[in-house]
C-alpha cells in the first residue's frame, strides 16, 4: 500500500487534481483531507515525476497503517452517526422500542471518537480532518 499528499493547486478544485490521478492508478475508496492538502491510498503509485509532470504537486509519503485505520474510522463514524439518526426519526416518528439497539450504537461512535482521537495523537494531527470518497 503506497501513499500520497496532494497539495491542490490555490484557487482550484482538488477534485480535478484527484481524477488526474485516478486515470494513472486505483486509489483505495476513501482518504482524507487536512489543512487544504489531500491524503489517499492505492496499492500502486505510478512514478510520482509523470504525474508532477501533469502540473500535481505530488509526493509519496511513508505509508503507516495508523492513517488507514483513521481513514476507516472517519468512514465508519458517519455511518454510526446515521444510523443513531435514523434510529431516534423512527422513535419520533413511528414511536419505536429501539433504545437498546440506539445504545449500541451510541456506544460504537463513542469507541469510534476514541479511536480517531488516539490516532490523531499518534500521527500528530491537530484539527479538524474531512473525509473524501474517490
Amino acid at each position: 500500500m503506497k501513499t500520497f499528499k496532494l497539495t491542490p493547486k490555490p484557487q482550484s478544485d482538488y477534485r480535478l487534481e484527484v481524477n488526474e490521478i485516478k486515470k494513472k492508478c486505483k486509489l483505495e475508496k476513501h482518504g482524507y483531507r487536512h489543512n487544504k492538502i489531500v491524503y489517499g491510498f492505492c496499492n500502486k503509485l505510478p512514478d510520482i515525476t509523470e504525474l508532477q509532470s501533469l502540473g500535481l504537486n505530488i509526493e509519496e509519503i511513508t505509508f503507516e497503517k495508523a492513517q488507514l485505520n483513521l481513514t476507516n474510522d472517519l468512514v465508519e463514524r458517519g455511518r454510526a452517526k446515521s444510523k443513531i439518526d435514523h434510529l431516534k426519526h423512527a422513535q419520533v416518528e413511528n414511536g419505536a422500542k429501539n433504545e437498546q439497539e440506539e445504545a449500541a450504537a451510541q456506544q460504537k461512535l463513542t469507541e469510534l471518537n476514541n479511536n480517531i482521537q488516539a490516532a490523531k495523537e499518534v500521527l500528530g494531527i491537530t484539527g479538524t480532518l474531512k473525509t473524501l470518497k474517490f
